[in-house]
């Protein structure tokens, strides 16, 4: 994609902006044409957020300044993987009237306040004041680090990229071997070396990982990320389904051979590495997959599914018509059969908390409402990448069409910027990670202290004009 059509896509984005969010749902994107996404993403939009509200009002509840996820309506018993869940939709769903973020704010308290001692949360919690589980779990607290990024970005409070941090590093020390393989949680001794839930570890969370923690960045981003991929690639060739197994070895050998609960969030996971990265390993493990969901008739999805023989078991639900829904996104030659599922998973209408919730979660990415918010646009580090440009230091790079473009001077470690109305400011750095975001309403200095000296490229998104401008830090 060129960077003129770039810096255009840019413009639009934020100028539906303008309101209590920076990214207000819905959002629709195209994820930069990375995958097929369903054929009326408006209609679908409409779908998720009736089916949100059905969510809101049976599993969010709220007790003076904590809130969680009911494991079921009526149900006074709380999982880490819903507080996970229940961060991201509300950084998702809000929109130009509802911003969500007190709810995210109590939710992520309730994760505090249960804290196990090594700063991530007890996995199973009774009447929002009992420890009933002890011990983490990963892919509650993988999704609640991934959501406090996306909390950054959409609400624009630096305190969520702080908190981001230190769950990441917590994660890291208690969560990942050296090797950069998962452990289920951080209180599973020696059965954490030798057991593993490849649907517990997110592909499309690593790139996010290493910009947050930057001096473990290759761990996220190396490491961590082939180490478990592998387990993925390994389980998924096993059978010709290519349906990954609940649990596996350390080697990726399946455990048994069902896809059920546990696995139904792995085809999201690499979905969502496809959409956000145009990721190739996660590509192929949807492909796969693909091929065999298109065989089934959406009404006909029924799990758990016998890996090995595509036996379809008893439980007709949105767990398995939409995780295995969002493997369609891979081809396009599965357009049709992609809309059948969404469809189908309109029709069931409202379902228990991990159903419904797998629901949105799926029904988000694939009407293209769950975009990548630290890069919402085409990655600078891409062929158009312009921290590569041979123009000067201070040369404007990108310019909309048309528009009164805002002007930037860099005068040692501050940044001078003028525009009219409101902008958001990025730096990345020119691998096109971003290092810093910021916000401001009116020009003046803008301060880069704490960014290492090199070369980086900013951009500035008006209501009316991005422009894009490699500096150099000294």
């Amino acid at each position: 994609m060129g960077c003129k059509v770039w810096a255009a896509s840019l413009a639009l984005a934020f100028g539906l902006s303008q309101a209590t969010v920076n990214y207000p749902f819905p959002q629709m994107s195209d994820y930069g044409g990375n995958a097929t996404l369903l054929s009326d993403k408006a209609a679908a939009s409409e779908q998720l957020k009736q089916q949100f509200a059905y969510w809101m009002k049976d599993m969010y509840n709220e007790q003076g300044d904590i809130a969680a996820v009911r494991s079921n309506p009526g149900s006074d018993e709380y999982f880490s993987e819903g507080v996970g869940y229940g961060m991201l939709l509300m950084v998702y769903f809000s929109d130009n009237t509802t911003s969500y973020q007190p709810q995210f704010d109590k939710i992520w308290n309730f994760y505090k306040k249960f804290d196990d001692g090594n700063g991530l949360m007890h996995w199973q919690i009774g009447k929002m004041n009992e420890v009933w589980g002890k011990g983490a779990a990963l892919d509650g607290d993988i999704d609640a680090a991934a959501a406090l990024i996306m909390a950054y970005y959409q609400f624009g409070d630096e305190k969520y990229k702080e908190d981001a941090k230190k769950l990441i590093q917590a994660m890291k020390k208690y969560e990942f071997e050296s090797s950069g393989l998962h452990m289920p949680g951080d209180s599973w001794g020696d059965g954490g070396y030798t057991r593993k839930n490849p649907g517990y570890f997110d592909p499309a969370y690593m790139p996010l990982f290493a910009a947050i923690d930057e001096e473990n960045a290759d761990f996220w981003s190396k490491d961590a990320y082939d180490a478990n991929m592998k387990l993925y690639e390994a389980s998924s060739a096993e059978v010709k389904t290519g349906l990954v197994d609940d649990w596996t070895d350390k080697n990726g050998k399946s455990e048994d051979d069902y896809y059920s609960y546990d696995a139904s969030r792995a085809p999201w996971r690499n979905a969502k590495a496809v959409c956000w990265h145009g990721d190739q390993r996660a590509l192929a493990i949807d492909k796969k997959m693909a091929e065999f969901v298109s065989t089934v008739n959406a009404s006909n999805m029924k799990g758990p599914v016998i890996r090995s023989s595509g036996s379809l078991g008893n439980d007709h639900n949105s767990t398995f018509v939409t995780s295995l829904m969002t493997a369609l996104i891979s081809d396009s030659k599965y357009q049709s059969k992609l809309d059948e599922y969404w469809k189908e998973a309109v029709a069931l209408g409202d379902e228990n908390y991990f159903n419904q919730s797998l629901k949105l979660l799926n029904g988000l990415l694939v009407s293209g409402n769950m975009p990548n918010l630290m890069n919402p646009g085409s990655n600078p580090g891409g062929s158009d990448n312009p921290g590569s440009s041979s123009s000067g230091d201070t040369d404007a790079l990108v310019n909309a069409k048309g528009a009164v473009a805002p002007s930037l001077l860099l005068q040692g470690r501050m940044l001078q910027v003028h525009f009219d109305g409101a902008a958001r400011v990025d730096v990345f750095n020119v691998t096109g990670n971003a290092v810093k975001t910021l916000w401001n309403k009116g020009g003046k200095a803008l301060s880069l202290q704490g960014i290492p000296a090199g070369v980086y490229v900013v951009r500035v998104q008006t209501k009316n004009a991005t422009v894009m401008q490699k500096i150099r830090l000294q």
